[in-house]
C-alpha cells in the first residue's frame, strides 16, 4: 500500500501535498462513494480549503494505521 502511496505522490513533477477524493480512491483501491462516506463519518481526516476537500499523504497513512486487520473465516 505503501508503494501506491508513493506512487500516488510522485506522478507530478513538483511533489503535490494534497490529493482530491479520485486520487486517493485509486490510490487505495476504493470507491470514491467509499472515500467521501468515510470523510464525511470522520474516519478519513482532511482538509478543506473553502468548498474543496482535499487529503494529505499523512491523512491517508494516519487512516490506514488506523484501520484493524481483520481476518476471514474459515
Amino acid at each position: 500500500m505503501t508503494q501506491t502511496l508513493e506512487a500516488l505522490q510522485n506522478a507530478a513533477v513538483m511533489p503535490r501535498a494534497l490529493f482530491t477524493a479520485e486520487e486517493v480512491a485509486n490510490a487505495l483501491v476504493i470507491s470514491e462513494t467509499l472515500v467521501r462516506q468515510l470523510t464525511l463519518d470522520g474516519e478519513l481526516p482532511c482538509r478543506r480549503i473553502g468548498r474543496l476537500v482535499r487529503y494529505t499523504i499523512a491523512d491517508i497513512e494516519m487512516f490506514i494505521a488506523s484501520r484493524e486487520e481483520h481476518r476471514y473465516r474459515r
